[in-house]
């Protein structure tokens, strides 16, 4: 009986020794008080970096953005056209009169048609 509490005696000597070594393992390499996480989050690309600051790179930003506006104002424009004639439209299909000719309603709904094809094509290239 001896021998095996002289045993466990022993082992948790060993063990508290190795858990000292490793208490001042861990004091002379301290583990880092931060993590660096890279931000995953997509943004616009830095224009500066792209078109750099030369006055010609600004003169280009300039033209860029005046054709954004222009376009963004065509797409305005031309939606507001579709809805306007989605509305005449309407109006006279549920107002049931009599005088309001197929070809006329055909010809409202092809360029309904034709404003909203335009529209898509000036949204996709922007």
């Amino acid at each position: 009986m001896r021998v095996l509490a002289g045993g466990i005696g022993l082992g948790s000597f060993l063990l508290s020794i190795l858990a000292l070594a490793s208490a001042a393992s861990m004091a002379q390499n301290p583990p880092p008080n931060h993590v660096i996480i890279p931000n995953p989050t997509p943004r616009q690309p830095d224009l500066k970096q792209v078109y750099g600051d030369s006055p010609a790179d600004q003169e280009k930003r300039a033209t860029i953005s005046i054709q954004n506006r222009l376009n963004a104002r065509e797409v305005w424009l031309e939606s507001n056209q579709i809805l306007l004639l989605a509305q005449q439209l309407q109006h006279e299909i549920l107002s049931g009169k009599k005088s309001a000719s197929m070809a006329a309603n055909a010809a409202k709904a092809g360029q309904i048609e034709k404003l909203a094809k335009s529209v898509q094509e000036k949204l996709k290239t922007r």
